[in-house]
């Protein structure tokens, strides 16, 4: 716990603009506010959802509707992660599919962005009550609008392009006296429309919320009103700090994790690992803030992410210009395809360094925190503890070993892809996916253990 002090008193030296999270709310706004094509988006809403919580997360600690808002953030995050899954499918996929996930994610993102965003200015509203904040209800009722509008028209505009998929002209053809209208041909120009008027909309959302936020982040008293009460309430609780360090790095461990099962099209991995890769790097280093971690740990999870990256570049060149079917065709097709397979060796030795180095960080976190503590005395209470800590050590030995069966299983397959039925990768993927949902489990588990000693 004297590392924790040591980052408690280094996070209150910051500017109360860096400690109330300024910097992820311009993040979040940045990312919210590129435009969209279906439910493909070059900077993912996921990340933005990801900024916009962690900026809240102080507010949230002393606001009720700002806690709430949370709450439905969170649910919203996984929602868009599983958006940037489903947007891989997109060039593969019927275009019916694609307007069926691109309505659905538009609903879904609407039923908790606009309460949430509501809660927030209502909070913010009761900050500036609180602790005498005047920079906060300027130009407030306008940028409730403007918010508003914003998510809406940002729905609609994805979804209309794609309504053009439902045309049937393709299929019943000139059938009557008079002539048909073909949809289908105005979807580029809707999605150039699309592209063009959100970009407005985006603009002027910017152009209200940016001001805002620079102006709040400018009212130093204001803040430090805040941050007081804050450093009372929360700070001090050195407990609570521990527990939502070590909460938000299980939660980035799973949400890496995620990417690691393999989904095979065509001979291609459509799962961009890389993406997994960058969430165990910012685990691990969420995790060296509650104590130190090895020094080849962040390293490994880097290399790890830029051989994986290149990896998934790789393997989509080839289905782009020749596929699985080509490489008994095509020389040129089955040297890219042995390179895919090489580069796919190594990713998978990479991923392998990878999770031991975790597994060997959470083995130090039972040692550390599920070991009876020096003081403790009674010989019960030290049986029960040590039972505790040997039970959760004895699951992440089992946990490693299947993640090295389903390891192999899946190197197996990635280099002999091209001479089984694709049917088997069925296989591979139910291996890490069974690893997956055990990995869940006993890292909650193993939470809730450290956590109710810290309570």
């Amino acid at each position: 716990m004297v590392s924790s002090s040591k980052n408690s008193g280094a996070a209150k030296s910051a500017t109360p603009r860096k400690r109330l999270g300024f910097g992820y709310f311009i993040a979040a706004v940045i990312f919210l506010a590129n435009p969209c094509i279906n439910i493909i988006d070059i900077l993912p809403d996921f990340f933005g959802y990801l900024f916009l919580i962690a900026g809240l997360s102080k507010w949230a600690d002393l606001c009720p509707n700002v806690s709430d808002a949370m709450l439905s953030l969170k649910k919203l995050r996984w929602f868009m992660l599983i958006k940037l899954f489903v947007s891989m499918l997109v060039p593969i996929v019927d275009d019916t599919y694609v307007l069926v996930f691109t309505f659905g994610f538009a609903v879904i993102e609407l039923m908790y962005a606009l309460p949430s965003a509501w809660r927030i200015f209502d909070g913010f509203e009761y900050f500036g009550t609180r602790f005498s904040g005047n920079s906060v209800f300027l130009n407030i009722k306008t940028l409730r609008t403007v918010t508003n509008l914003f998510f809406v028209l940002k729905s609609l505009f994805c979804v209309l392009p794609e309504l053009c998929s439902l045309s049937s002209f393709e299929y019943s053809g000139y059938v009557t006296s008079t002539p048909q209208i073909d949809f289908g041909a105005y979807k580029a120009p809707l999605t150039v429309f699309n592209i063009f008027i959100w970009s407005l909309i985006a603009v002027l959302w910017l152009v209200n919320i940016l001001p805002y936020i620079v102006r709040i982040s400018r009212d130093t008293p204001f803040l430090e009103r805040v941050l007081h009460d804050y450093d009372l309430e929360i700070t001090e609780n050195v407990g609570l700090a521990f527990r939502r360090t070590l909460h938000s790095a299980v939660t980035l461990i799973i949400a890496g994790f995620v990417f690691f099962p393999n989904l095979w099209i065509d001979g291609v991995n459509v799962i961009p690992t890389f993406i997994g890769a960058i969430f165990l790097t910012a685990a691990m280093i969420r995790l060296s803030k509650m104590s130190p971690i090895s020094k080849g740990t962040v390293p490994t999870q880097i290399i790890f992410a830029v051989v994986s990256l290149i990896s998934y570049a790789a393997s989509l060149i080839f289905e782009l210009y020749y596929g699985i079917g080509m490489i008994q065709h095509s020389f040129e097709a089955y040297d890219l395809y042995n390179i895919t397979r090489a580069l796919a060796i190594v990713e998978y030795g990479a991923m392998g360094a990878t999770v031991y180095m975790i597994y060997r960080e959470i083995r130090r976190l039972i040692r550390m925190h599920l070991a009876p503590d020096p003081d403790v005395t009674d010989k019960r209470l030290c049986d029960i503890y040590e039972t505790h800590r040997r039970e959760a050590d004895m699951g992440v030995i089992a946990g490693f070993v299947g993640f090295v069966i389903a390891l192999i299983i899946n190197i197996v397959y990635s280099v002999m892809r091209a001479d089984i039925a694709p049917q088997y990768y069925m296989i591979p993927l139910l291996a890490m996916g069974i690893w997956f949902v055990y990995m869940i489990n006993n890292l909650w588990r193993l939470y809730e253990q450290i956590e109710y000693k810290y309570i």
